[in-house]
């Protein structure tokens, strides 16, 4: 066990169990059942829905029976994010954690602890014999990372805790009160195709730095998605080429590091194709050489002459150019909170399949009439060029709440334990906290988290010492 000489060893002992069963979004019943099976081993009450959510109850420690329960809320689905020499099936084998006493990680993947380290503090505190706490109802839930899915169907109206602790941040000393909305939207544009004989070749983006698409989408980034559909595009300037297959991203909330095509290129264009992707790569290298500067595309020859079904030049033209004219990243600033990204949007995944291409995006905005009107902009610009929309996990931004005894207490506590205050704030980021208010009445809610580098990528890194520091603090803010 890499984690087992880790302070505090029953959070890093939960934590390591969770790593070993594949949980990314989609693939939940093996980590829901492993929930299910840890609360009636000992004696809990536990509730499960068709969502694979998970409500756990445990009573009150001795002295704190009749004390008002808290609601502990986190969720079970982590972003399955892998570098491309990684040979780990993410859907079926468990991750291959690593530590060097400073932090934690897994190698070739991410690790999951967005959020996974939130189910293993509530575990931790639920297995413990002499943590004193309030009743406890643990709130899991699923899908958080496709559109939070599991948060909007599970129904919470057996619980009475009306304060709730969302432990999905992740920076220490961070209390957020206030998140934004967001939303889905999948656009598909019909292909033709027709036989076309070219020299196959194939065009990967790599070396881009990815990352959470809420927090780290006012970094400036590159995205590999965006990037590929304008570098052939350019080259469609010069030469002839004829999509055959294009791809990239493996989440709408997590920005694209990787993103590969397969083009026909008339054999005596080869090296004019050639000689325009390294013109757009020094152009883009240029563009991203303080914000991403690992760039890198490559164009690599995968038969010649080959014969084979391909995307009309109308329609190959058609997609790129849908691609190109999406917006993408921030689209305005928060007039009234200092360096908070008030509207967004991530192009995260790109599909193709014979009959279509397939767009994932994620809007993002803590004002709904900018959500609303990006929305708009987006599936406008899907019909112009003939295409279908879908707008799917539509969620509500979580507004703050002026008059707050959770705010209060939890601030206290951490003042009277560090001697400074917490910063408390907003951020562009979506949690779940707003789709949860609206299921009880008069909900009092919090998220905090310990620090975690570079979510949603294989760069991903949880800091131990935090792990720690926010262990000590949760169990002193429920005694």
């Amino acid at each position: 066990m890499a984690f087992e000489n880790l302070e505090p060893r029953e959070v890093f002992h939960f934590f390591e169990e969770i790593c070993r069963i594949p949980h990314g979004s989609g693939n939940l019943q093996k980590i829901s059942d492993y929930l299910v099976s840890f609360a009636k081993e000992r004696g809990f009450e536990v509730r499960r829905d068709d969502e694979l959510n998970v409500i756990i109850k445990a009573p009150g420690s001795a002295g704190y029976e009749d004390k008002a329960p808290v609601i502990l809320q986190g969720h079970m689905d982590m972003v399955a994010v892998k570098n491309d020499d990684c040979d780990i099936d993410m859907k079926t084998e468990g991750l291959r954690t690593a530590t060097d006493g400073e932090f934690v990680w897994a190698e070739g993947t991410s690790l999951g602890g967005d959020d996974g380290i939130a189910v293993a503090y509530c575990l931790a505190l639920l297995d413990s014999k002499d943590i004193p706490h309030p009743p406890l109802e643990v709130v899991i839930t699923t899908n958080e990372e496709t559109g939070m899915f599991g948060a909007a169907a599970i129904d919470l109206s057996d619980l009475k805790g009306k304060q709730l602790i969302n432990i999905d941040n992740e920076e220490e000393g961070a209390f957020i009160v206030s998140c934004a909305g967001g939303a889905r939207i999948y656009s598909q544009f019909p292909l033709k195709r027709e036989s076309f004989v070219g020299n196959l070749l194939k065009v990967d983006i790599s070396g881009l730095q990815g990352g959470h698409s809420g927090e780290m989408i006012k970094c400036g980034r590159g995205n590999a998605n965006i990037i590929l559909a304008r570098t052939l595009l350019e080259a469609l300037d010069d030469v002839d080429v004829r999509l055959v297959t294009i791809e990239g991203g493996v989440a709408d909330n997590a920005i694209p590091s990787t993103a590969t095509a397969l083009v026909l290129v008339n054999a005596e264009d080869v090296d004019a194709f050639v000689k325009s992707v390294g013109v757009t790569l020094k152009d883009v290298q240029g563009e991203l050489e303080v914000k991403d500067p690992g760039l890198d595309i490559a164009v690599s020859e995968v038969a010649e002459s080959a014969e084979q079904s391909a995307v009309t030049p109308q329609d190959t033209k058609k997609v790129l150019t849908a691609i190109c004219a999406m917006p993408d990243g921030v689209q305005a600033m928060s007039s009234s909170v200092e360096g908070l990204v008030e509207t967004s949007l991530n192009l995260g995944i790109i599909k193709c399949d014979e009959e279509k291409v397939t767009i994932d995006q994620s809007v993002r905005s803590s004002v709904g009439s900018s959500k609303k009107a990006l929305m708009r902009k987006v599936t406008s610009i899907t019909t112009v060029f003939g295409g279908s929309y879908e707008i799917s996990g539509e969620y509500p931004g979580w507004k703050f709440r002026q008059e707050s005894e959770l705010r209060d207490h939890m601030v206290s506590v951490y003042e009277k334990m560090y001697g400074k205050k917490p910063q408390v704030m907003a951020i562009h980021a979506g949690l779940e906290c707003g789709l949860l208010s609206e299921k009880i009445d008069d909900l009092d809610c919090i998220s905090i988290g310990p620090d975690m580098q570079d979510i949603h990528s294989a760069k991903e890194r949880l800091s131990v010492a935090s792990t720690k520091n926010v262990w000590e603090y949760l169990k002193a803010v429920l005694a």
